[in-house]
């Protein structure tokens, strides 16, 4: 039987992180309207910072609107004093779900579809950096901070989402990173934020272009054996020409990604908006028709072996 919290019918759990749980939910009662309902987990409900840190993200949530971001349709707080942000349910795999099924069928992910979904995820993260503060119109200079192939997902109908903000920095959060301190998966971080500066959006031109990487070379980048090895090889941030090791890897998606895993940051792209138009660009070149119907025709193909 479903529990309620507030107005919702809560069912199963469906995915669960660090501080979070994410249910299967019914809004609002009366209606057969589902979403996903985001709560703290009970452990962290009762810390003064774990509440605020959630409320930090619901609001940032709310103020994004991009199709590549997942919708919010409410955030708010249960009579019980339980925190909960109301989104779309969204079916499909993460990134590192459908990076898994590539390689379980021995396959790999087309650089045209490569280059295509880094592009969607560049257009959310460009929307989200140019979030501003509704009352001064100030910018808010959002950085996600954790972006990986475990916070994008692919719908089976083919659409490209951001999913978690919930390590994202921006000026006016509560709660607020001590200095010196780094979030974030450690085989994404950028090597300034090793270096324990403050990261602006070039840092996510980092994270992404380490991620893109990744699935088009079917290997990690940075990854060691542990995370000292993996932070050591973040800080000389060597990254091999992926020409050689693939024969036919696209000599235009080596330069778009060569330039957003540039160490020196000011070498980088400096937006993300620049780097998802050149990679729009690499999945043109391919000559196919890329977009939502042949990322679901892919879905499907895969998904329908499983």
């Amino acid at each position: 039987m479903p529990s309620e919290l507030g107005r919702y019918l809560v069912y199963d759990k469906i995915a669960s992180g660090g501080v979070a749980d994410v249910f299967l939910a019914r809004l609002p009662l009366g209606t057969n309207a589902f979403c996903a309902l985001k709560t703290l987990r009970p452990e962290k409900a009762a810390d003064r910072d774990h509440r605020a840190m959630f409320a930090d993200e619901s609001k940032l949530l709310y103020a994004l609107s991009h199709p590549a971001t997942v919708q919010v349709y409410e955030i708010g707080e249960a009579p019980d004093g339980r925190q909960f942000i109301a989104m779309e349910l969204l079916c499909g795999q993460s990134l590192l779900g459908l990076w898994e099924l590539h390689r379980a069928r021995g396959l790999r992910l087309p650089y045209d579809l490569v280059a295509w979904i880094g592009a969607r995820i560049a257009e959310s993260l460009e929307h989200a950096h140019g979030v501003r503060d509704p009352v001064t119109g100030a910018l808010e200079n959002v950085v996600h901070r954790d972006v990986n192939p475990s916070n994008v997902l692919v719908t089976f109908d083919g659409r490209v989402k951001v999913i978690d903000f919930g390590m994202a920095r921006r000026k006016s959060q509560v709660v607020h990173t001590a200095k010196g301190m780094v979030k974030g998966k450690v085989g994404y971080l950028s090597p300034e934020q090793l270096d324990g500066e403050a990261p602006d959006a070039r840092a996510d031109v980092f994270a992404l272009a380490t991620t893109l990487w990744e699935l088009s070379v079917d290997r990690r980048l940075f990854q060691g054996d542990d995370d000292m090895a993996t932070v050591l090889n973040v800080s000389k941030c060597k990254v091999p020409d992926p020409r050689t090791i693939r024969d036919d890897y696209p000599d235009a998606l080596w330069t778009v990604l060569r330039r957003g895993l540039a160490r020196d940051v000011d070498a980088r792209y400096p937006t993300a908006g620049e780097i998802g138009r050149d990679l729009y660009a690499v999945a043109a070149a391919g000559g196919r028709n890329v977009g939502p119907s042949l990322m679901a025709e892919r879905m499907l193909e895969l998904c329908a072996r499983a």
